[in-house]
Protein backbone atom coordinates (compact mmCIF):
# COMPACT_ATOMS: atom_id res chain seq x y z
CA UNK A 1 0.00 0.00 0.00
CA UNK A 2 3.05 2.14 0.66
CA UNK A 3 4.03 1.85 -2.74
CA UNK A 4 0.70 3.22 -3.95
CA UNK A 5 0.92 5.88 -2.37
CA UNK A 6 3.94 7.00 -3.86
CA UNK A 7 3.17 5.97 -7.58
CA UNK A 8 -0.21 7.61 -7.03
CA UNK A 9 1.26 10.92 -5.46
CA UNK A 10 3.98 11.25 -8.26
CA UNK A 11 1.80 10.52 -11.14
CA UNK A 12 -0.29 13.30 -10.16
CA UNK A 13 2.76 15.79 -9.55
CA UNK A 14 3.63 14.69 -13.31
CA UNK A 15 0.39 15.34 -14.71
CA UNK A 16 1.09 19.48 -14.92
CA UNK A 17 3.77 19.06 -17.08
CA UNK A 18 2.39 16.24 -19.42
CA UNK A 19 -0.39 19.44 -20.06
CA UNK A 20 2.41 21.85 -20.57
CA UNK A 21 4.48 19.11 -22.65
CA UNK A 22 0.85 18.77 -24.87
CA UNK A 23 -1.41 21.22 -24.05
CA UNK A 24 -3.66 19.86 -26.82
CA UNK A 25 -5.98 18.00 -24.22
CA UNK A 26 -8.39 15.77 -26.59
CA UNK A 27 -5.01 14.41 -27.84
CA UNK A 28 -4.34 13.11 -24.37
CA UNK A 29 -6.61 10.01 -23.61
CA UNK A 30 -6.93 11.75 -20.33
CA UNK A 31 -10.65 10.55 -19.09
CA UNK A 32 -9.60 7.16 -19.97
CA UNK A 33 -6.27 7.15 -18.19
CA UNK A 34 -8.37 8.69 -15.11
CA UNK A 35 -10.68 5.20 -15.14
CA UNK A 36 -8.08 3.14 -14.07
CA UNK A 37 -6.92 4.69 -10.92
CA UNK A 38 -10.46 5.58 -10.10
CA UNK A 39 -11.40 1.77 -10.43
CA UNK A 40 -8.40 0.74 -8.33
CA UNK A 41 -9.46 3.07 -5.45
CA UNK A 42 -12.92 1.63 -6.07
CA UNK A 43 -11.12 -2.01 -6.01
CA UNK A 44 -9.54 -1.14 -2.46
CA UNK A 45 -13.03 0.40 -1.19
CA UNK A 46 -14.80 -2.72 -1.66
CA UNK A 47 -13.08 -5.72 -2.29
CA UNK A 48 -14.28 -8.32 0.84
CA UNK A 49 -12.40 -8.93 3.73
CA UNK A 50 -10.46 -5.67 3.78
CA UNK A 51 -11.46 -4.45 7.04
CA UNK A 52 -11.08 -6.81 10.51
CA UNK A 53 -13.89 -9.58 11.40
CA UNK A 54 -16.89 -8.23 13.25
CA UNK A 55 -18.10 -10.10 16.02
CA UNK A 56 -20.08 -12.81 14.65
CA UNK A 57 -16.71 -13.24 12.29
CA UNK A 58 -17.90 -11.97 8.75
CA UNK A 59 -16.35 -9.32 7.07
CA UNK A 60 -18.75 -6.60 6.59
CA UNK A 61 -20.49 -6.65 2.58
CA UNK A 62 -19.20 -4.93 -0.15
CA UNK A 63 -23.16 -4.20 -0.98
CA UNK A 64 -23.35 -2.87 2.70
CA UNK A 65 -20.05 -1.13 2.21
CA UNK A 66 -21.23 1.12 -0.60
CA UNK A 67 -24.49 1.80 1.24
CA UNK A 68 -23.26 2.83 3.90
CA UNK A 69 -20.62 4.54 2.21
CA UNK A 70 -23.10 6.28 -0.41
CA UNK A 71 -24.98 7.43 2.26
CA UNK A 72 -22.70 9.04 4.36
CA UNK A 73 -21.34 10.61 1.38
CA UNK A 74 -24.95 12.06 0.48
CA UNK A 75 -23.92 16.00 1.44
CA UNK A 76 -21.19 15.75 -1.10
CA UNK A 77 -23.44 14.43 -3.97
CA UNK A 78 -26.39 16.19 -3.27
CA UNK A 79 -24.62 19.98 -3.11
CA UNK A 80 -22.13 18.90 -5.89
CA UNK A 81 -25.55 18.63 -7.99
CA UNK A 82 -27.38 21.17 -6.72
CA UNK A 83 -25.13 23.99 -6.97
CA UNK A 84 -24.58 24.36 -10.28
CA UNK A 85 -28.01 24.17 -10.81
CA UNK A 86 -28.97 26.87 -8.13
CA UNK A 87 -25.97 29.01 -9.20
CA UNK A 88 -27.39 31.15 -11.49
CA UNK A 89 -30.41 31.77 -9.43
CA UNK A 90 -28.27 32.79 -6.72
CA UNK A 91 -25.50 35.30 -8.48
CA UNK A 92 -28.61 36.83 -10.19
CA UNK A 93 -29.71 38.57 -6.38
CA UNK A 94 -27.36 40.31 -4.96
CA UNK A 95 -27.07 41.73 -0.53
CA UNK A 96 -25.96 45.05 -0.62
CA UNK A 97 -24.05 44.42 -3.63
CA UNK A 98 -22.58 41.67 -2.74
CA UNK A 99 -23.25 38.16 -4.79
CA UNK A 100 -25.54 36.26 -2.53
CA UNK A 101 -23.58 33.07 -4.26
CA UNK A 102 -20.48 34.56 -2.17
CA UNK A 103 -22.09 35.10 0.87
CA UNK A 104 -22.88 31.13 0.77
CA UNK A 105 -19.82 30.51 -0.38
CA UNK A 106 -18.26 32.19 2.51
CA UNK A 107 -20.72 30.18 5.11
CA UNK A 108 -20.20 27.19 3.16
CA UNK A 109 -16.01 27.56 3.69
CA UNK A 110 -16.89 28.45 7.40
CA UNK A 111 -19.03 25.77 8.35
CA UNK A 112 -16.94 22.51 8.24
CA UNK A 113 -13.96 24.03 10.04
CA UNK A 114 -16.47 25.82 12.74
CA UNK A 115 -18.35 22.71 13.62
CA UNK A 116 -15.26 20.81 14.27
CA UNK A 117 -15.15 22.81 17.76
CA UNK A 118 -18.81 23.33 17.39
CA UNK A 119 -19.77 19.39 17.94
CA UNK A 120 -16.76 18.19 20.22
CA UNK A 121 -18.60 19.07 23.94
CA UNK A 122 -21.27 17.10 22.86
CA UNK A 123 -19.04 14.06 21.74
CA UNK A 124 -18.20 14.83 25.25
CA UNK A 125 -21.05 14.48 26.93
CA UNK A 126 -22.47 11.33 25.40
CA UNK A 127 -19.11 9.79 25.37
CA UNK A 128 -20.29 7.65 27.91
CA UNK A 129 -23.15 6.08 25.96
CA UNK A 130 -21.75 6.13 22.66
CA UNK A 131 -20.55 2.44 23.23
CA UNK A 132 -23.82 0.56 23.95
CA UNK A 133 -25.68 2.33 21.15
CA UNK A 134 -29.19 2.70 23.51
CA UNK A 135 -30.80 5.01 21.37
CA UNK A 136 -33.34 6.23 24.24
CA UNK A 137 -30.53 6.98 26.35
CA UNK A 138 -28.41 9.60 24.18
CA UNK A 139 -31.16 11.18 23.13
CA UNK A 140 -32.41 12.25 26.19
CA UNK A 141 -28.50 13.34 27.20
CA UNK A 142 -28.33 15.16 24.19
CA UNK A 143 -31.47 16.67 24.68
CA UNK A 144 -30.67 17.90 27.99
CA UNK A 145 -27.06 19.30 27.21
CA UNK A 146 -27.74 20.68 23.29
CA UNK A 147 -29.48 23.75 23.97
CA UNK A 148 -26.94 24.95 26.86
CA UNK A 149 -24.01 24.10 24.43
CA UNK A 150 -25.54 25.73 21.64
CA UNK A 151 -25.77 28.88 23.47
CA UNK A 152 -21.93 28.30 24.25
CA UNK A 153 -20.76 28.00 21.12
CA UNK A 154 -22.30 31.14 19.34
CA UNK A 155 -19.16 33.20 20.31
CA UNK A 156 -17.73 31.47 17.87
CA UNK A 157 -19.65 33.09 15.30
CA UNK A 158 -17.57 36.05 15.72
CA UNK A 159 -13.87 33.94 15.92
CA UNK A 160 -14.49 33.54 11.96
CA UNK A 161 -16.94 37.05 11.03
CA UNK A 162 -14.23 39.06 12.50
CA UNK A 163 -11.55 37.73 10.33
CA UNK A 164 -13.97 37.80 7.47
CA UNK A 165 -15.03 41.33 7.94
CA UNK A 166 -11.51 42.79 7.99
CA UNK A 167 -10.75 40.64 4.63
CA UNK A 168 -13.84 41.59 2.81
CA UNK A 169 -14.80 45.13 3.99
CA UNK A 170 -18.90 43.76 3.54
CA UNK A 171 -20.99 46.06 4.95
CA UNK A 172 -23.02 45.43 8.13
CA UNK A 173 -26.05 43.90 5.98
CA UNK A 174 -23.98 41.42 4.39
CA UNK A 175 -22.20 40.80 7.39
CA UNK A 176 -25.15 39.81 9.33
CA UNK A 177 -26.81 37.67 6.75
CA UNK A 178 -23.37 35.89 6.91
CA UNK A 179 -23.46 35.47 10.87
CA UNK A 180 -27.17 33.96 10.57
CA UNK A 181 -26.10 31.65 7.69
CA UNK A 182 -23.49 30.22 10.40
CA UNK A 183 -25.74 30.45 13.45
CA UNK A 184 -28.21 28.33 11.33
CA UNK A 185 -25.50 25.98 9.87
CA UNK A 186 -24.00 25.56 13.72
CA UNK A 187 -27.99 24.54 14.50
CA UNK A 188 -28.04 22.10 11.80
CA UNK A 189 -24.66 20.42 12.34
CA UNK A 190 -25.08 19.78 16.35
CA UNK A 191 -28.45 18.33 15.35
CA UNK A 192 -26.86 16.31 13.05
CA UNK A 193 -24.27 14.49 15.99
CA UNK A 194 -27.88 12.36 16.72
CA UNK A 195 -27.70 10.52 13.89
CA UNK A 196 -23.77 9.87 13.47
CA UNK A 197 -23.15 8.52 16.91
CA UNK A 198 -26.45 6.04 17.05
CA UNK A 199 -24.79 5.29 13.25
CA UNK A 200 -28.13 6.37 12.01
CA UNK A 201 -27.12 7.41 7.82
CA UNK A 202 -30.40 6.98 6.75
CA UNK A 203 -31.36 9.89 9.08
CA UNK A 204 -27.94 11.14 8.06
CA UNK A 205 -28.97 11.26 4.10
CA UNK A 206 -32.41 12.35 4.66
CA UNK A 207 -31.27 14.96 6.81
CA UNK A 208 -28.41 16.41 3.55
CA UNK A 209 -31.82 15.76 1.38
CA UNK A 210 -34.13 17.99 3.19
CA UNK A 211 -31.22 20.42 3.03
CA UNK A 212 -30.63 19.98 -1.07
CA UNK A 213 -34.27 20.29 -1.88
CA UNK A 214 -34.67 23.61 -0.14
CA UNK A 215 -32.08 24.57 -1.71
CA UNK A 216 -33.15 23.50 -5.35
CA UNK A 217 -36.97 24.64 -4.87
CA UNK A 218 -35.63 28.48 -2.90
CA UNK A 219 -31.90 28.43 -3.92
CA UNK A 220 -32.51 32.37 -2.91
CA UNK A 221 -34.38 31.89 0.38
CA UNK A 222 -30.73 31.30 1.75
CA UNK A 223 -31.72 30.69 5.43
CA UNK A 224 -34.08 27.90 4.90
CA UNK A 225 -31.84 24.81 3.88
CA UNK A 226 -30.11 24.53 7.41
CA UNK A 227 -33.81 24.86 8.63
CA UNK A 228 -34.95 22.41 6.82
CA UNK A 229 -32.15 19.86 7.86
CA UNK A 230 -32.50 20.35 11.28
CA UNK A 231 -36.27 20.02 11.37
CA UNK A 232 -35.83 16.32 9.91
CA UNK A 233 -33.54 15.73 12.92
CA UNK A 234 -36.17 17.26 15.58
CA UNK A 235 -39.06 15.03 14.51
CA UNK A 236 -36.52 12.09 14.42
CA UNK A 237 -35.86 13.01 18.60
CA UNK A 238 -39.73 13.28 18.83
CA UNK A 239 -40.85 12.42 22.61
CA UNK A 240 -36.92 13.00 23.55
CA UNK A 241 -37.81 16.92 22.88
CA UNK A 242 -39.29 17.01 26.37
CA UNK A 243 -36.17 16.91 27.66
CA UNK A 244 -34.91 20.02 26.02
CA UNK A 245 -33.36 22.44 28.70
CA UNK A 246 -31.49 24.98 29.79
CA UNK A 247 -30.31 23.33 33.06
CA UNK A 248 -27.67 21.08 32.00
CA UNK A 249 -24.12 22.65 30.85
CA UNK A 250 -20.81 21.89 30.27
CA UNK A 251 -18.01 23.96 32.60
CA UNK A 252 -16.37 26.37 30.73
CA UNK A 253 -13.46 25.32 31.53
CA UNK A 254 -13.83 21.88 29.97
CA UNK A 255 -16.33 23.50 27.16
CA UNK A 256 -13.07 26.15 26.20
CA UNK A 257 -10.23 23.54 26.16
CA UNK A 258 -13.28 21.66 23.35
CA UNK A 259 -13.08 24.36 21.25
CA UNK A 260 -9.43 25.05 21.20
CA UNK A 261 -8.65 21.40 20.55
CA UNK A 262 -11.53 21.33 17.77
CA UNK A 263 -10.11 24.45 16.04
CA UNK A 264 -7.02 23.33 16.01
CA UNK A 265 -7.43 20.01 14.83
CA UNK A 266 -9.66 21.05 12.46
CA UNK A 267 -7.61 23.29 11.31
CA UNK A 268 -5.71 21.07 9.12
CA UNK A 269 -8.70 19.77 6.89
CA UNK A 270 -10.22 22.80 6.44
CA UNK A 271 -8.16 26.20 7.53
CA UNK A 272 -6.78 26.66 3.77
CA UNK A 273 -10.55 27.24 2.23
CA UNK A 274 -10.68 30.26 4.68
CA UNK A 275 -7.50 31.33 4.57
CA UNK A 276 -7.90 31.34 0.51
CA UNK A 277 -11.50 32.88 0.45
CA UNK A 278 -9.99 35.56 3.05
CA UNK A 279 -7.21 36.79 0.70
CA UNK A 280 -8.72 36.44 -2.96
CA UNK A 281 -11.86 37.82 -1.35
CA UNK A 282 -13.87 34.42 -2.86
CA UNK A 283 -12.18 35.26 -6.56
CA UNK A 284 -10.63 31.85 -6.53
CA UNK A 285 -11.20 28.83 -9.07
CA UNK A 286 -13.91 27.07 -7.10
CA UNK A 287 -14.21 24.25 -9.30
CA UNK A 288 -10.83 23.63 -8.80
CA UNK A 289 -10.07 24.03 -5.09
CA UNK A 290 -13.48 21.81 -4.38
CA UNK A 291 -12.92 18.88 -7.00
CA UNK A 292 -9.26 18.74 -5.51
CA UNK A 293 -10.60 18.18 -2.05
CA UNK A 294 -13.09 15.96 -3.14
CA UNK A 295 -10.06 12.35 -3.22
CA UNK A 296 -9.72 13.45 0.87
CA UNK A 297 -13.00 13.36 1.78
CA UNK A 298 -14.10 10.56 0.16
CA UNK A 299 -11.40 8.71 1.59
CA UNK A 300 -11.97 10.50 4.69
CA UNK A 301 -15.43 9.36 5.20
CA UNK A 302 -14.65 5.66 3.78
CA UNK A 303 -12.05 5.59 7.32
CA UNK A 304 -14.89 6.67 9.20
CA UNK A 305 -17.50 4.55 7.88
CA UNK A 306 -15.52 1.61 7.43
CA UNK A 307 -12.22 1.36 8.88
CA UNK A 308 -12.89 3.24 12.00
CA UNK A 309 -15.46 0.33 13.16
CA UNK A 310 -12.28 -2.40 12.89
CA UNK A 311 -10.17 -0.20 15.42
CA UNK A 312 -12.64 0.15 17.89
CA UNK A 313 -12.96 -4.03 17.97
CA UNK A 314 -9.71 -4.51 18.20
CA UNK A 315 -9.10 -1.80 21.09
CA UNK A 316 -12.45 -3.35 23.13
CA UNK A 317 -10.83 -6.78 22.80
CA UNK A 318 -7.24 -5.28 24.03
CA UNK A 319 -9.11 -3.34 26.82
CA UNK A 320 -10.73 -6.49 27.68
CA UNK A 321 -7.49 -8.45 27.86
CA UNK A 322 -5.93 -6.04 30.00
CA UNK A 323 -8.88 -6.46 32.48
CA UNK A 324 -9.44 -10.04 32.05
CA UNK A 325 -6.75 -12.44 30.76
CA UNK A 326 -3.84 -13.19 31.58
CA UNK A 327 -0.51 -11.07 31.25
CA UNK A 328 0.85 -13.52 28.20
CA UNK A 329 -2.01 -12.87 25.95
CA UNK A 330 -1.71 -8.61 25.80
CA UNK A 331 1.06 -9.01 23.46
CA UNK A 332 -1.50 -10.87 20.93
CA UNK A 333 -4.07 -8.55 21.30
CA UNK A 334 -1.87 -5.90 20.88
CA UNK A 335 -0.09 -6.92 17.75
CA UNK A 336 -3.45 -7.54 16.44
CA UNK A 337 -4.92 -3.63 17.16
CA UNK A 338 -1.26 -2.28 15.57
CA UNK A 339 -2.20 -4.07 12.59
CA UNK A 340 -5.41 -2.88 12.16
CA UNK A 341 -4.56 0.79 12.73
CA UNK A 342 -1.62 1.09 10.56
CA UNK A 343 -3.62 -0.54 7.94
CA UNK A 344 -6.32 1.62 8.03
CA UNK A 345 -4.37 4.55 7.92
CA UNK A 346 -2.38 3.39 5.11
CA UNK A 347 -5.04 2.06 3.36
CA UNK A 348 -7.07 5.45 3.39
CA UNK A 349 -3.87 7.18 2.33
CA UNK A 350 -3.60 4.76 -0.77
CA UNK A 351 -7.28 5.02 -1.53
CA UNK A 352 -6.89 8.97 -1.37
CA UNK A 353 -3.50 8.94 -3.38
CA UNK A 354 -5.31 7.00 -6.18
CA UNK A 355 -8.45 9.05 -6.45
CA UNK A 356 -5.76 12.29 -6.19
CA UNK A 357 -4.24 10.90 -9.48
CA UNK A 358 -7.61 10.43 -11.29
CA UNK A 359 -8.85 13.69 -10.08
CA UNK A 360 -6.04 15.24 -12.00
CA UNK A 361 -6.27 13.40 -14.90
CA UNK A 362 -9.71 14.93 -15.24
CA UNK A 363 -9.08 18.60 -14.46
CA UNK A 364 -6.27 17.98 -16.99
CA UNK A 365 -8.81 17.09 -18.91
CA UNK A 366 -11.63 19.54 -18.15
CA UNK A 367 -9.52 22.62 -17.13
CA UNK A 368 -5.90 22.49 -18.29
CA UNK A 369 -5.15 26.31 -17.24
CA UNK A 370 -6.02 25.49 -14.17
CA UNK A 371 -4.33 21.80 -13.73
CA UNK A 372 -1.49 23.23 -11.77
CA UNK A 373 -3.73 24.44 -8.98
CA UNK A 374 -6.10 21.15 -9.17
CA UNK A 375 -3.19 18.96 -8.08
CA UNK A 376 -1.43 21.31 -5.85
CA UNK A 377 -4.82 21.76 -3.98
CA UNK A 378 -5.31 17.91 -4.33
CA UNK A 379 -1.80 16.74 -3.07
CA UNK A 380 -2.14 19.10 -0.09
CA UNK A 381 -5.46 17.57 0.47
CA UNK A 382 -4.12 14.35 0.99
CA UNK A 383 -1.48 15.52 3.22
CA UNK A 384 -3.83 17.67 4.95
CA UNK A 385 -6.16 14.11 5.50
CA UNK A 386 -3.34 11.97 6.69
CA UNK A 387 -2.09 14.33 8.72
CA UNK A 388 -5.33 14.77 10.66
CA UNK A 389 -5.74 10.71 11.18
CA UNK A 390 -2.34 10.51 12.69
CA UNK A 391 -3.72 13.13 14.78
CA UNK A 392 -6.83 11.35 15.68
CA UNK A 393 -4.87 8.10 16.47
CA UNK A 394 -2.66 10.03 18.48
CA UNK A 395 -5.18 11.81 20.16
CA UNK A 396 -7.60 8.69 20.46
CA UNK A 397 -4.26 6.82 22.58
CA UNK A 398 -4.27 9.76 24.86
CA UNK A 399 -1.75 12.09 23.35
CA UNK A 400 -3.92 15.30 23.66
CA UNK A 401 -1.55 18.21 23.15
CA UNK A 402 0.26 16.71 20.27
CA UNK A 403 -2.46 16.96 17.68
CA UNK A 404 -3.06 20.39 18.96
CA UNK A 405 0.40 21.55 18.63
CA UNK A 406 0.89 20.20 14.86
CA UNK A 407 -2.38 21.94 14.04
CA UNK A 408 -1.82 24.69 15.26
CA UNK A 409 1.53 24.46 13.65
CA UNK A 410 -0.45 24.13 10.07
CA UNK A 411 -2.31 26.27 10.68
CA UNK A 412 0.48 29.28 11.25
CA UNK A 413 1.98 27.95 8.46
CA UNK A 414 -1.33 28.26 6.22
CA UNK A 415 -2.13 32.20 7.26
CA UNK A 416 1.76 32.91 5.79
CA UNK A 417 1.51 30.90 2.90
CA UNK A 418 -1.52 32.38 1.69
CA UNK A 419 -0.67 36.25 2.80
CA UNK A 420 2.34 35.04 0.95
CA UNK A 421 0.66 33.80 -1.84
CA UNK A 422 1.85 36.15 -4.79
CA UNK A 423 5.60 35.50 -3.77
CA UNK A 424 6.47 32.44 -5.56
CA UNK A 425 7.80 33.14 -9.03
CA UNK A 426 5.99 31.20 -11.29
CA UNK A 427 4.04 29.43 -8.93
CA UNK A 428 1.68 31.95 -8.03
CA UNK A 429 -1.07 32.53 -6.19
CA UNK A 430 -2.80 29.76 -4.46
CA UNK A 431 -0.91 26.67 -6.30
CA UNK A 432 2.20 28.22 -4.73
CA UNK A 433 0.58 28.53 -1.62
CA UNK A 434 -0.54 25.24 -1.42
CA UNK A 435 2.38 23.52 -2.36
CA UNK A 436 4.33 25.05 0.54
CA UNK A 437 1.94 24.01 2.64
CA UNK A 438 2.00 20.78 1.23
CA UNK A 439 5.68 20.33 1.90
CA UNK A 440 5.37 22.00 5.48
CA UNK A 441 2.92 18.92 6.78
CA UNK A 442 5.03 16.89 4.54
CA UNK A 443 7.29 17.44 7.51
CA UNK A 444 4.66 17.62 10.12
CA UNK A 445 3.15 14.12 8.85
CA UNK A 446 6.87 12.60 9.15
CA UNK A 447 6.57 13.80 12.87
CA UNK A 448 3.30 12.60 13.33
CA UNK A 449 3.95 9.36 11.90
CA UNK A 450 7.01 9.15 14.53
CA UNK A 451 5.30 9.80 17.14
CA UNK A 452 2.19 7.67 15.95
CA UNK A 453 4.58 4.39 15.87
CA UNK A 454 5.92 5.16 19.19
CA UNK A 455 2.82 5.42 20.76
CA UNK A 456 1.01 2.77 19.64
CA UNK A 457 4.34 0.05 19.37
CA UNK A 458 2.79 -1.21 22.49
CA UNK A 459 -0.04 0.05 23.24
CA UNK A 460 -1.25 -1.70 26.12
CA UNK A 461 1.40 -0.11 28.45
CA UNK A 462 0.40 3.18 26.84
CA UNK A 463 -3.21 2.86 27.42
CA UNK A 464 -2.46 1.34 30.70
CA UNK A 465 -0.20 4.23 31.97
CA UNK A 466 -2.75 6.50 31.06
CA UNK A 467 -5.42 5.16 32.72
CA UNK A 468 -3.64 4.62 35.87
CA UNK A 469 -2.45 8.22 36.09
CA UNK A 470 -6.03 9.49 36.28
CA UNK A 471 -6.65 7.60 39.56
Amino acid sequence: MSMVIVVGLVLSALVPLVVQLFPDGADLPVFAAAALPFLLALALIVRPGIAAPNRSGDAQAPERLGAALLLYLSPVLLLNIVYPLVSPSMAAVDVDGVPLTLVVLASSITVPWMAQAACLPIYRVLGDLMAERNLEDITRRFCQFWPMIFVQTLPLIAVFAVPMWLASGWSATVMLDYAVLCVLHLLFVQSLVLANVANRRGLWAIAWSGYAAALFIAPTVWWLPPLVGTVTQLIAMRSGLRHLGFSQRLGMRVFNLDLVRGLLMGAVLWADKFALFLVTKGDFQVVAVFAAMLPAVIAYNFYFVHLAPSVDRALNGLHRDIAEAPISSLKGSSRRLTRVVDRSVVLTGAIAALLTLSVSLVMAGVDPLHTLLAVAAAAASWGFMVLTLLSYELDFIGEKATPQILGGVHLAVCVLAFAAGGLFGPLTGAAGSYLLLGAVDAVLIAVAWMLYKHHWSQPEYTLFWRHATTW
